[in-house]
């Protein structure tokens, strides 16, 4: 067995009980519960409700809702551009609402080409208005074009950032594979309209790297676009590996580049950028591995990042201050209410910037257990595994000083490896098939759609939801027996408001009556709009081996 170990820590949450009222529910029509495949959500601004879902083979159906919560129109997504018969070798690679209409984009494979389509639909009907082939990668083998293409490698993508608070948007071409330097990676800027306004290879500064990592973009409106990379020459140089920050001005044909000194000993780094407009500022987060260690016995891995934020003047591009996120606040909290020598070792996966000024760092504990089997000495088949635990939440400052901090304990077994950051790519849509490298074959299953946690930044104040099991839910505070969720069947939401100096915890549902029933979620498929404060999900409700689903829109009062 080898196990990669991003960081384990056991947590025991001290909470207080409270009532369900805290929240308003409405749900839809009962319908049957989805197929394995993609389930999303997307609420727009004029009140409706899209509920994309799609399976391998059929294409992508819309199931439009409107403000009263009823069906008003159902379609099913079809395109004479690319193939809705290979929907388990396609990316969704992004959906979001552009110019008052949800816009999605899908990246497949055409003659060996990774292509991305943009889909124009109705946020009235579902049907489709117009449908364009932006782009493409370079002809790669298969390996290449699924594995890499489709984000199951870093080598070679295809990326959408949208301008999260107006339409505009941009397109980055990763090409990992290309001979030229200058041509690794290409950008395109787009207005609400979808009017291309802007265009770039992005160089290599000076020439200096011979190999250029994407690793996070920001959008600022129809003025410029913000592109972080990763910059190194392998060990063919003495040139040290650079975190570059590059911005690209609309109606310029180059980009200005600045190399950030703080990242030569890093290994390999990834990143999440924002745009502060507050405080006219590029809020940078980056992970980067900093130690990588295989047991010569057990054969466990264990590998260690550095997480930092950065902030940097996104007119000079100049460094303003780097501090280092490690969760001190969270640690205090734990000491306080769990273990005096409580400690918290987990990874960001996400940042949001509040209106507040202050950011909020969201992580997750994760362990991937890879499990060989063998005969005669001969690897005949592998599997591996991701533990999801415990959850530590961080609250800065406007200058990276850590205010607030809290965990949660959990405990769940997911299929296959999540990559870092994931969770930041899950709220734009991005979703590939989960597949075994091994033959190159698909799952039927996709538990992962119920895993992990989401996080509300409601107006009175902020919550965390995910699926767990009633007798973890219903553990007296000093009990530290967590149980870890394998089938969410028998599992319920849960809902916790962080409050001082205690957690509140209650069922998002309601309590289930008995083992029998239970009432579940979609966490994937999760959508909050924060100018309604109201958060959309796919639901499950269970009775006995009756199951069916429904659409619920939750307002936190």
């Amino acid at each position: 067995m080898r196990v990669i170990l991003f960081f384990a820590a056991a947590m025991l949450l001290y909470t207080s009980s409270v009532s369900a009222q805290q929240t308003a529910i409405e749900k839809s029509e009962e319908f049957d519960e989805p197929e394995y495949g993609w389930n999303k959500l997307l609420q727009l601004k004029n009140g409706n409700t899209l509920f994309f879902h799609s399976t391998r083979k059929e294409g992508i159906d819309i199931t439009v809702y409107d403000k009263q919560r009823k069906v008003v129109s159902t379609k099913t997504l079809e395109s004479s551009l690319w193939d809705i018969r290979k929907m388990q070798q396609s990316k969704i690679a992004g959906l979001y609402e552009i110019n008052g209409d949800p816009v999605l984009f899908i990246v497949q494979v055409k003659n060996r080409e990774p292509v991305l389509y943009r889909m124009q639909i109705s946020g009235s009907t579902g049907a489709l208005i117009k449908e364009d082939e932006l782009g493409h990668l370079p002809k790669t083998n298969e390996w290449e074009g699924y594995a890499l293409a489709f984000g199951h490698a870093d080598a070679s993508s295809i990326i959408v950032e949208k301008d999260p608070r107006g339409d505009c948007y941009a397109i980055i071409y990763f090409n990992g594979f290309a001979h030229d330097r200058s041509e690794r990676i290409k950008v395109m800027h787009f207005d609400g309209t979808h009017k291309l306004i802007g265009s770039a290879f992005y160089d290599s500064p000076n020439g200096q790297f011979k190999y250029l990592r994407y690793i996070g973009a920001v959008v600022d409106g129809n003025k410029r676009v913000f592109v972080a990379t990763y910059g190194h020459n392998g060990n063919s140089s003495d040139v040290a590996a650079r975190v570059i920050v590059s911005r690209l001005n609309t109606g310029d044909s180059a980009f200005a580049h600045k190399l950030l000194d703080f990242s030569e000993d890093f290994d390999d780094t990834k990143s999440i950028m924002l745009y502060n407009h507050v405080n006219n500022r590029l809020q940078l987060m980056t992970l980067s591995l900093t130690e990588k260690k295989r047991h010569f016995i057990s054969g466990n891995t264990t590998s260690k990042y550095m997480t930092l934020l950065t902030y940097l003047d996104p007119e000079t591009l100049d460094l303003i201050a780097t501090k280092p996120i490690v969760g001190k606040k969270i640690d205090e909290y734990g000491e306080k209410n769990i273990d005096k020598d409580y400690e918290f070792t987990g990874l960001p996966e996400q940042m949001i910037i509040n209106k507040d000024n202050t950011t909020t760092v969201l992580c997750e504990q994760m362990k991937v257990v890879v499990t060989t089997t063998s005969h005669n000495g001969v690897t005949t088949g592998s599997s591996t595994k991701t533990f999801l635990g415990a959850i530590g939440i961080s609250q800065l400052s406007d200058t990276g000083s850590e205010l607030k901090g809290y965990a949660i304990s959990k405990q769940q077994r997911a299929d296959d490896e999540f990559p870092l950051l994931y969770m930041s790519g899950r709220s734009k849509g991005i979703f590939a098939y989960p597949w075994h490298v091994s033959g190159f074959s698909f799952r039927r299953a996709n538990v992962n759609q119920f895993l992990s946690y989401d996080y509300i930044n409601a107006p009175n104040g902020n919550y965390v939801v995910f699926n767990d099991l009633p007798g973890n839910a219903d553990k007296a505070e000093e009990d530290d027996n967590v149980k870890t969720v394998t089938s969410v069947s028998a599992t319920n939401t849960m809902c916790y408001k962080l409050n001082e100096p205690k957690l509140d915890k209650f069922y998002l549902f309601g309590e289930p009556d008995g083992k029998h029933s239970s009432t579940f979620c979609y966490i994937e498929s999760s959508d909050y709009n924060k100018d309604m404060n109201t958060y959309a999900t796919i639901i499950v409700e269970r009775d006995g081996r009756n199951k069916t689903a429904k659409i619920a829109w939750i307002k936190f009062m």
